[in-house]
């Protein structure tokens, strides 16, 4: 009796799920940028899907912040609120190296190779890319490679959900990281050889030199944020700060 009615809950939901993710896509790599006016029926089009869908994601954008209502005037991408990234930064750090110190205490031989091997992949793909740096696929598959190196470690700590809810609190910290691989002036290399530290402290038993070395290598945001913020300033809300 009531198949139908489910099945088409059931694909408005899916589809909900897919414009939820899309759109959030196109605001985290602004290709949807700050201060840009977003509708309903652009973003229709754009995804090729119905209303309902798009509406309930659009919605739920707005909850989390992406997404802001002018009265009178429409529906906006948000700016990037820097006490935000700070606080997400501050929280990402406490916690990873908790993380990361636990991982220490039960990684085993084939994993810290599978470390090696996913720096390796990292270094490799940057001699690839340099040819081609504008490339915005290319900053895509890199901002996904430092994302895999650092999941690898609450994967082997057994902390997945762990991961999962601080990609919830790290929405503006991702945005600004995101803008941050995109700038040509701040090399990626710094990122790759700080990883490659990360696995070498490993391997000689460090762990407090570990703890240490993450700390500080989630703090690149405080030796890159003025540059990030001339290069993109209006993509920034500084109040609060």
């Amino acid at each position: 009796m009531y198949k139908q009615e489910v099945e088409q809950v059931a694909r408005i939901f899916n589809y909900q799920n897919v414009a939820y993710q899309v759109i959030k896509d196109l605001i985290l790599k602004s290709d949807l940028v700050p201060d840009q006016k977003v509708s309903k029926k652009d973003l229709t089009q754009l995804l090729g899907i119905g209303d309902t869908p798009v509406r309930e994601a659009i919605i739920q954008l707005r909850e989390e912040g992406l997404l802001r209502v002018v009265p009178q005037s429409g529906t906006f991408v948000s700016k990037i609120n820097l006490q935000e990234v700070k606080e997400a930064r501050f929280v990402r750090q406490n916690i990873e190296r908790l993380v990361v110190e636990e991982a220490f205490d039960k990684i085993k031989a084939n994993e810290i190779q599978e470390l090696e091997n996913k720096v390796t992949i990292q270094q490799a793909y940057k001699v690839t890319m340099q040819h081609d740096y504008m490339d915005t696929g290319n900053h895509d598959i890199f901002f996904k490679l430092d994302e895999e190196f650092h999941e690898f470690f609450y994967q082997i700590a057994n902390k997945r959900h762990v991961w999962e809810w601080m990609q919830m609190l790290n929405i503006s910290l991702n945005r600004y990281r995101y803008l941050r691989i995109e700038l040509k002036d701040l090399s990626w290399d710094g990122i790759i050889e700080e990883h490659e530290n990360i696995v070498t402290l490993i391997k000689e038993g460090k762990k407090k030199e570990l703890g240490e070395q993450i700390v500080a290598h989630l703090d690149m945001f405080d030796k890159d944020v003025d540059i990030v913020i001339n290069a993109f300033p209006e993509y920034f809300d500084l109040e609060g700060e």
